[in-house]
């Protein structure tokens, strides 16, 4: 059998060099696949992990507006920032110093 073959290769060179340059190029297409792959499968690792992250951070935005969206909140926030008051109610705004005027404001509200 090993004979067979050393014959059949010695007279069909040209086919047997073209045998071989072809298990080359798969081979070496093979291996620059396998390598493409696995680059492509840590980028889809990587990308994960950031869906993960910022779905997260959707989630704690979400529950910030739902806070912050809620009637007291607004409510709270319209008082303490944009000192607003409900209709018959005085403000009272004590200041200490007059360089701590947005610092120390103190809030006293009075209903009639």
């Amino acid at each position: 059998m090993v004979r067979a073959l050393s014959k059949f290769l010695k007279r069909h060179t040209i086919l047997s060099v073209i045998f071989v340059i072809g298990l080359i190029y798969v081979g070496v297409t093979y291996i620059s696949q396998e390598m493409k792959l696995n680059e492509l499968k840590a980028k889809e690792e990587l990308f994960q992990e950031q869906i993960l992250f910022l779905q997260e951070e959707v989630d704690i935005a979400q529950q910030d507006l739902d806070k912050i969206s809620s009637s007291e909140s607004i409510e709270k926030l319209a008082r303490e920032k944009l000192k607003m008051v409900r209709p018959n109610e005085i403000i009272y705004i004590i200041q200490e110093d007059e360089e701590k005027i947005d610092e120390d404001i103190e809030i006293s509200v009075e209903t009639e």
